[in-house]
């Protein structure tokens, strides 16, 4: 395991990390990086969720303007196979 060097904890921060690992016996150390982890999925889970929303909106962006470029006479033929007889 790597090792990381943390400074500038916000007191608070700091409070609340001694006293959980205390209630559940462990180091400050471990339950550190439980919250660091914890943290980093949360996070990447917001970017995630945050590019994918980007992309949708992308994506109905250019169709509802390639539609808007869709004469009104053929618009009703959209979807409909061309009969070949």
């Amino acid at each position: 395991m790597t090792d990381l060097t943390v400074h500038n904890i916000r007191p608070k921060l700091d409070e609340r990390l001694r006293r959980l690992a205390e209630l559940q016996g462990l180091t400050v150390d471990t339950v550190a990086a439980e919250a660091l982890a914890i943290g980093v999925d949360a996070i990447e889970d917001r970017v995630r969720k945050h590019l994918l929303n980007t992309r949708e909106q992308v994506a109905l962006s250019e169709a509802i303007t390639q539609i808007e470029k869709v004469p009104d006479s053929a618009f009703g033929m959209i979807g409909r196979v061309a009969r070949r007889d």
